[in-house]
């Protein structure tokens, strides 16, 4: 299911470090799982009583969210995909209709790359049954290439779907909607606003590793780890960076080394190409850090899938200037903004600090 942990960076709340507080002030921490993944909710607050009630409410909002926004388990997106075939006009239900419209304008700006239309690619995949590849035990390969071949002939894209208010169609029958990279930033943007509107005003929602801040973790601002993509052991990945996030800031991350397969001694990971039907193989991971979480979720993807070539044009026209890629000759690249802010861990990366795309090409 799409909707569950798009790969990338585990991201780690850091307790290294004393830090002050008042003996009333505590981090109220709780895990849930949905979206396919573990999230962590923490909350830091004089008041644990009123941090459990919120952690509860958001629990309930995520699960709605998640059964609504599943692209083949029976919810009113699954509905969506149905009527979509179909060709005919139809209402959209109220809960999926926030993401459409957005998706599009997304979709446009990074030219195709993020394309939450190509549902059935990612069903041929089966990427839609694997959840963290360490937990499924699930035996994996790849489509044969005719049926890739087939399903690119049909192309399927955002703009095949027209909006009109609430009343939606499609012009092409290959369209089904996975929004496995942007409902998620979408669902945290959310949390943190029922958060805020539940009286919370320091907060961390950390969905499978991409997170949102609220406020500050007591005097000082949220400070996260980021997993190495090169290292792994039965302990887990190692940090190579941290980074501070300000209040209402996202950091999402696509990578290739937590959702994926081996085959005959390849790796094949979820981040597909849509242009080719194939993993992008570019970069190990991509880092957005921005206060839409919704774009920061989109444009990990589309950056990654972008490559070396065209991810600075990417960047651009969808408005990203804090990022940093990893590469597959552990080469860092950052933004002069992101460099401002990590602290890099790993002495063994190289590191390439470049100016903003936003600003100058």
């Amino acid at each position: 299911m799409r909707l569950m942990v798009k790969t990338g960076f585990f991201f780690l709340l850091l307790l290294l470090g004393s830090c002050s507080q008042s003996p009333q002030e505590q981090l109220v921490h709780q895990q849930i799982f949905t979206f396919g993944t573990l999230v962590d909710i923490s909350i830091w607050t004089k008041d644990s009583e009123k941090a459990q009630q919120a952690i509860a409410e958001v629990s309930q909002d995520m699960q709605f969210l998640h059964d609504a926004w599943h692209p083949t388990k029976g919810g009113p997106l699954t509905r969506v995909n149905q009527l979509l075939k179909t060709g005919k006009p139809f209402s959209v239900n109220p809960s999926v209709l926030p993401l459409l419209q957005p998706a599009s304008e997304l979709s446009e700006k990074s030219d195709g790359l993020f394309n939450p239309a190509i549902g059935l690619l990612v069903q041929l995949w089966q990427f839609d049954q694997l959840d963290i590849q360490h937990n499924s035990g699930k035996v994996m390969t790849p489509p044969a290439e005719e049926k890739i071949k087939a399903f690119l002939l049909q192309a399927p894209k955002m703009n095949d779907i027209q909006i009109n208010d609430i009343r939606v169609s499609s012009s092409n029958p290959a369209v089904e909607l996975d929004f496995g990279a942007f409902a998620k930033g979408v669902a945290v943007n959310r949390a943190i606003e029922k958060l805020q509107d539940l009286g919370i005003k320091n907060a961390l929602f950390n969905a499978g590793g991409d997170l949102k801040v609220l406020g500050k973790r007591g005097e000082r601002h949220w400070r996260i780890g980021i997993r190495s993509p090169f290292y792994h052991s039965e302990q887990g990945r190692p940090v190579i960076a941290a980074i501070e996030l300000h209040d209402q800031e996202s950091a999402f991350t696509s990578g290739d080394y937590e959702r994926f397969f081996e085959y005959q001694g390849k790796h094949y990971h979820h981040i597909i190409d849509p242009r080719n039907g194939y993993p992008a193989e570019d970069f190990h991971s991509v880092t957005i850090v921005h206060q839409d979480a919704g774009l920061a979720d989109a444009a990990a993807t589309a950056i990654f899938i972008a490559g070396k070539k065209d991810w600075q044009r990417i960047a651009k026209q969808m408005g990203i200037d804090m990022l940093m890629i990893i590469d597959k000759e552990k080469n860092m690249i950052m933004t002069e903004k992101m460099a401002q802010r990590i602290q890099v861990e790993d002495s063994d990366i190289k590191q390439t600090i470049i100016k903003s795309p936003v600003t100058t090409l």
